[in-house]
């Protein structure tokens, strides 16, 4: 119990650090533009960071930042257009939050804090190259005249002189590097990589930007949205089967969140990294982006697992398998009133997962009993009871017919992908999907 709390302690000091000071904040999706030509091409799922909040220290009055700080972050967009416009948000935000300077580059491919600098823009909001974004608010800038190729290096650079209100980020689909001092406009920087390693996952820390949409007519979006076994590659490996099979005129946006849960709020000392519930989170993370015309769903495995783990028997709370198949249909409905497209992905076996988290040892044990459940709800989602337009059977990924172990060289600990899991996953996706 001791090394828990000292890696606890470790964890937290570490984040503190990493993510200057006391925390950052996530913030909303502006809602889609309609028929208007602009598409999502890059983006990635807000979700909150109070370091006040997880340590229960709400008696301590004000908010504590570093000063002066630049972010940079490089992504890659998964769709081609003419031109650009940048998403911030401080949905999670404590107070207004002010970002001084934005720019936008094409970066290189190995050289992850470099940008081209003859390509460089200054992004501005409303004629404006500053921002101030009220709390639980988001903005999208102004459209800058560059060109962008799918699955090109951009980088994006935020100078903040003050980010003591920032609660928000997301962790996956970009790496960020933090710095002292306005470099938002230099050629090359120094900064410290903002990612989080530990025995309960990897996270790329992406503060204040959720979206990167481009202007092409024509074209749509896919979104990618779930828990952890969608936390990985396969939205970008998607992208690239398309490109590779020449559709050219879909982005696929990564709005994946590890631990997240159906029905519920993450919970535990890590439950605000884990998101908010699916059924609360979908409209803005899935319907109300840029040009959204499908979305390909998978989550649900955590609504049965956690609240089986030691760890959070007292805090996750049980569902059955009648209100995991009602919140389904619940999005699925939602989609469908607005003409947008649902396909499902089979909940992935978890057999020999144990979530070693922080260091505490095995936090749960699978049982057929526990299990039976996500059985239930794949079978659901194979019948003709289920709305969805379509679904992806992953069962081909497990040992053998009872489909309740992956096969070793899909996963890394039971439950999450290997990269020739997220390979296997995403090649199983039909291509008629999205012609």
């Amino acid at each position: 119990m001791k090394r828990v709390k000292q890696r606890i302690i470790a964890f937290v000091l570490g984040l503190s650090v990493l993510l200057a000071g006391i925390c950052f904040s996530p913030a909303p999706w502006a809602e889609a533009a309609s028929g208007d030509g602009w598409v999502g091409a890059w983006s990635t799922s807000p979700v909150e960071f109070n370091l006040k909040k997880m340590l229960d220290m709400d008696w301590i009055k004000c908010d504590v930042g570093l000063r002066n700080l630049t972010f940079r972050t490089r992504i890659q967009p998964t769709v081609s257009g003419e031109d650009v416009r940048i998403t911030l948000s401080n949905e999670f935000g404590t107070g207004p939050l002010t970002v001084d300077t934005v720019s936008v580059a094409k970066g290189y491919e190995k050289l992850p804090q470099a940008v081209k600098t003859w390509t460089r823009k200054t992004v501005t909001f409303d004629g404006k190259s500053s921002v101030t974004i009220p709390a639980g608010e988001t903005v999208t800038s102004d459209p800058v005249g560059m060109s962008v190729d799918a699955l090109e290096y951009l980088t994006v650079s935020l100078f903040m002189k003050r980010t003591e209100t920032m609660k928000t980020y997301g962790l996956i689909g970009g790496d960020t590097y933090i710095m002292s001092g306005n470099f938002a406009k230099a050629a090359s920087t120094l900064g410290v990589p903002m990612k989080m390693e530990a025995d309960f996952g990897e996270y790329s820390v992406i503060p204040a930007l959720t979206g990167v949409e481009v202007y092409a007519p024509g074209a749509s979006s896919a979104v990618v949205i779930g828990d952890s076994t969608l936390a990985n590659d396969i939205p970008l490996l998607l992208a690239e089967k398309l490109q590779n099979a020449g559709i050219d005129d879909v982005g696929i946006l990564q709005q994946a969140i590890k631990g997240n849960r159906l029905l519920d709020d993450g919970a535990g000392f890590l439950g605000m990294a884990y998101g908010e519930a699916m059924v609360d989170r979908f409209e803005r993370d899935a319907l109300n982006q840029p040009g959204v015309k499908k979305i390909f769903l998978k989550v649900g495995v955590n609504d049965v697992v956690h609240p089986n783990c030691e760890s959070l028997k007292d805090e996750a709370k049980p569902v059955t398998a009648d209100e995991m198949i009602a919140g389904y249909k619940q999005l699925i409905e939602q989609a469908h009133e607005r003409g947008i497209e649902v396909y499902l992905f089979t909940r992935t076996a978890w057999r020999g997962y144990t979530r070693n988290v922080l260091g505490g040892g095995n936090d749960v044990e699978w049982t057929e009993e526990i299990d039976q459940m996500r059985k239930d709800i794949n079978t659901w989602i194979k019948s003709a009871d289920n709305p969805a337009d379509g679904y992806i059977d992953l069962d081909f990924m497990c040992t053998d017919e009872t489909a309740e172990e992956l096969r070793g060289e899909y996963t890394t600990d039971g439950a999450h992908f290997t990269e020739a899991g997220q390979r296997a996953a995403v090649d199983a996706v039909p291509l008629e999907y999205f012609r």
